[in-house]
């Protein structure tokens, strides 16, 4: 039997917000949560969960989906919550495309493993500094990625507005141009496949 590696497949670069999620779930504190991060902004929204059961899943995932819309593409790993015929139902019904990572390969979800590590951070920090991990959660959708543009910026077309001193004019909404952040995502890609291709 070859233990040759399996090839990681990239995911096409979304054309515009919220197309593309990817969702997944954690434990912090001892207390359920699951992350939804959208492959255009890398905005994420994050939902403490009562139970890790289908229902508790898709539950929230409707929630997420009331206030930013429905994705095209939700892509999971192959947790027994997205591999039930209730999530099956809820693709169908909602009108999503749900993909999952490859078992042998669950870097392919490695945007929403990310978002789980970016998500704990914020938490564990939030925790020693005594502050509300609301406020740190609000403070990274608010903060440009890769030098760009931050993740609300880029889903909402505007500033959140913070307890850290604002104008006016900095929250008034400004339209990025899609053109440049998909070439921005493209140019970051290729470097992260040349990057893994030698290291491989």
């Amino acid at each position: 039997m070859s233990n040759a590696k399996e090839p990681l497949i990239s995911h096409p670069i979304p054309n515009r917000p919220w197309q593309t999620v990817g969702t997944d779930l954690f434990t912090w504190n001892n207390e359920d949560y699951i992350v939804v991060v959208d492959y255009y902004s890398r905005y994420l929204d994050l939902e403490k969960l009562k139970s890790t059961t289908a229902a508790a899943v898709i539950l929230k995932l409707k929630k997420i989906c009331a206030s930013h819309g429905i994705p095209e593409k939700v892509i999971s790993d192959n947790g027994p919550q997205f591999n039930s015929k209730d999530f099956e139902s809820f693709a169908h019904a909602w009108a999503l495309m749900h993909v999952t990572s490859s078992p042998r390969y669950p870097q392919s979800n490695g945007l929403s493993e990310k978002a789980v590590q970016i998500a704990k951070s914020l938490m564990d920090k939030a925790k020693a500094d005594r502050k509300d991990p609301y406020i740190s959660l609000l403070e990274y959708r608010n903060t440009p990625v890769d030098g760009f543009r931050s993740p609300a910026q880029l889903l909402m077309s505007r500033r959140l507005r913070s307890i850290l001193p604002t104008t006016n004019r900095q929250l008034q909404p400004k339209t990025v141009c899609g053109k440049d952040v998909h070439a921005r995502r493209e140019q970051r890609q290729q470097y992260q496949e040349k990057y893994r291709t030698a290291t491989d």
